[in-house]
């Protein structure tokens, strides 16, 4: 079978030999080195095998020296087919256009559907998708994937909670999920509000339990701030007090001290573009990656690669084929050798960052005091002190055995 196979590739054909003891004919062929096969003797006068195309000078050559004659009675094999196809220029033509045709058309974008909004914010959502380009007739190579597209989304639509977006063949679906607003207040399970952090207290906004400190008390991290015990007193025979669990709730805001050690190192290294930049083009096939245009390495010492892959899709398949446009830009190492000062207040930036992180969005820095500051070994140090203003209750359940 590989023998046909590869002979099929070059081509062969089926001469039939006439003359007396024809199959003597082939083996003449032989001695010349001519290979033959599927021999086969019709008659007594007739005898038919099949040779290679390229043996065909040399097979002429041989019949010029006998007096056989010979017949071609079959053309086999890729040059044959091939020139066949060649005569039939428009059908093929026509076949190859319609393909293109029917690649293009999968790569449009021809339907956009969004479910689980009211008609208002789906009118919303589709004039933005319009905005970034998903709209019908639209070439799928121009738009970003799905997943850039449902955080563009998030991001300038806040009415928005969620939502989904699936590319499916030449359709794009959109899933979305509103945000509400939920009127009904959660019932808070018993519990006390305790200190999450030493400190001491600033102002107190309680709206449920039994204040238990003060402005200006000093309180440590443990301390209960806020009891879920309120007091009741019944008149019958004798007064009875009574005390009912609930849920303590509010803010107590405290003033809280922080220490931030820092280092800032004098010399600053970091990587900055030129703003030189090459593009190259690939065509990925699964695990290959074929390159398209621009085969040359970076002519940059230092650069920073960006790559943008976009699906091919035939109908609704997608094709095992990708485009990837690869930017290439030009960076260069840059050394900044900072002053004293100017370290200092990198270093103040870093730990007002730091402090802001660690502290809930609502808390308010009222002091900030450096505590020791040194430049040693190409580094400033620098000790600082933090006073914030910041809601340190938190909530303490009441077990059975309070």
């Amino acid at each position: 079978m590989f023998f046909i196979k590869k002979n099929w590739f070059t081509g062969y054909i089926t001469i039939e030999v006439r003359g007396v003891h024809p199959e003597l004919f082939f083996q003449i062929l032989a001695k010349h080195g001519v290979m033959s096969w599927d021999i086969e003797k019709k008659t007594d006068t007739v005898a038919i095998g099949k040779v290679k195309l390229t043996s065909l000078m040399k097979i002429r050559e041989v019949k010029r020296q006998t007096r056989y004659k010979l017949f071609f009675t079959g053309r086999h094999g890729l040059p044959f087919t091939s020139k066949q196809l060649i005569n039939k220029k428009p059908l093929i033509l026509g076949f190859l256009l319609a393909l293109i045709l029917i690649f293009l058309l999968s790569n449009i974008v021809w339907r956009v559907e969004v479910t689980g909004l009211d008609p208002d914010m789906e009118t919303e959502v589709t004039e933005t998708l319009e905005k970034y380009g998903v709209e019908i007739g639209s070439f799928q190579w121009d738009l970003a994937p799905p997943g850039v597209i449902q955080r563009q989304l998030l991001a300038d639509i806040p009415e928005l909670l969620w939502v989904g977006v699936k590319k499916n063949g030449s359709a794009y679906h959109l899933e979305g999920v509103e945000k509400t607003i939920v009127e009904k207040e959660e019932e808070t399970p018993p519990g006390h509000l305790v200190a999450a952090k030493e400190g001491v207290i600033h102002d107190l906004f309680i709206t449920k339990g039994q204040p238990l400190v003060r402005t200006d008390d000093v309180v440590s991290k443990g301390d209960m701030l806020v009891s879920g015990y309120l007091k009741q007193v019944e008149e019958e025979e004798e007064e009875e007090e009574k005390r009912t669990a609930v849920g303590a709730d509010g803010k107590v805001i405290a003033e809280v001290w922080y220490r931030s050690d820092v280092t800032v190192p004098i010399e600053q290294h970091f990587q900055t573009l030129k703003g030189t930049k090459e593009v190259k083009h690939y065509l990925r096939l699964k695990k290959w990656l074929l390159p398209v245009w621009n085969l040359d390495e970076p002519s940059f010492p230092q650069y920073q690669v960006e790559a943008d892959e976009r699906a091919f899709y035939f109908l609704k398949w997608k094709l095992p084929i990708s485009y990837i446009k690869q930017t290439i830009y030009e960076t260069e190492e840059t050394t900044q050798q900072l002053q004293k000062e100017q370290a200092k207040q990198l270093a103040l930036a870093h730990a007002r960052r730091e402090i802001e992180r660690k502290t809930p969005p609502e808390s308010k820095i009222l002091d900030e005091k450096v505590l020791h500051e040194s430049a040693e070994n190409g580094k400033v140090k620098i000790t600082l002190y933090y006073s914030v203003l910041e809601d340190i209750a938190t909530k303490q359940p009441i077990s059975q055995g309070d």
